[in-house]
């Protein structure tokens, strides 16, 4: 009996030192993860980052090779906006047609600490449009650039101190057909990520559509 109870105590102690990434043996981060288990191959783990009790964990996607801890958005893409009867720009989020928000599949208090976990963040933000501009418009200029908001609460712009990179800019011929331009944050600053809100200047006129694909957030 006590030989057992022993067993069963070491077995438990054995799990909290080495977490292998299940609901009730999670690790803090994926970079945890791997240096418990460096068999571990990139995929869906649980982890608990506030480390108080397994029952709060969270699922995120651990890319192995760059240790990254990426969790989810919900949902990942927006429905399909025009907008032809409101003037002028808008955050997302304040639509007068009803609002869009953007949420992640983990709750404040668990990202909080994430972000403390980590040196570094990033996320891809993919603007998906049809007549619309996201950041240059046909004749070059970044008048109608598309405008992020952090999760501290700084807009990410075209320029100046808090800026996002352009990796493809389809949009900007302003298309009949759905186009889209590729939008993306690498930051050391982790608590400016993930992004909660955007706002589309580019809004107001007929034939004018758009959605949002909002990429995993990572952590490193």
């Amino acid at each position: 009996m006590v030989i057992r109870a022993y067993k069963k105590l070491k077995e438990s102690f054995e799990e909290f030192a080495k977490p292998d990434g299940g609901k009730s043996t999670p690790a803090k981060t994926c970079r945890d993860l791997k240096a418990a288990h460096p068999e571990k191959e990139t995929g869906e783990y649980w982890i608990d980052p506030n480390g108080a009790d397994p029952k709060d964990s969270i699922m995120v996607f651990c890319n192995m090779e760059t240790l990254q801890t990426c969790v989810e958005s919900k949902p990942g893409t927006s429905p399909e906006f025009s907008i032809a009867n409101e003037v002028g720009e808008g955050w997302l989020s304040k639509k007068e047609e009803g609002p869009y928000n953007i949420n992640y599949k983990a709750d404040s208090n668990q990202l909080s600490f994430l972000q403390l976990l980590s040196g570094r963040a990033a996320q891809t933000i993919t603007f998906h449009c049809k007549n619309t501009v996201a950041f240059r418009n046909p004749r070059g200029n970044t008048r109608s650039a598309l405008s992020l908001m952090s999760w501290n609460d700084l807009e990410i712009k075209k320029g100046g101190k808090f800026k996002y990179e352009v990796l493809e800019d389809g949009c900007k011929d302003r298309a009949k057909t759905w186009a889209k331009s590729v939008f993306t944050v690498d930051t050391s600053k982790p608590t400016r990520l993930p992004i909660v809100d955007i706002r589309v200047k580019d809004i107001g006129k007929s034939r004018q559509a758009f959605k949002v694909e909002v990429g995993r957030v990572c952590f490193t």
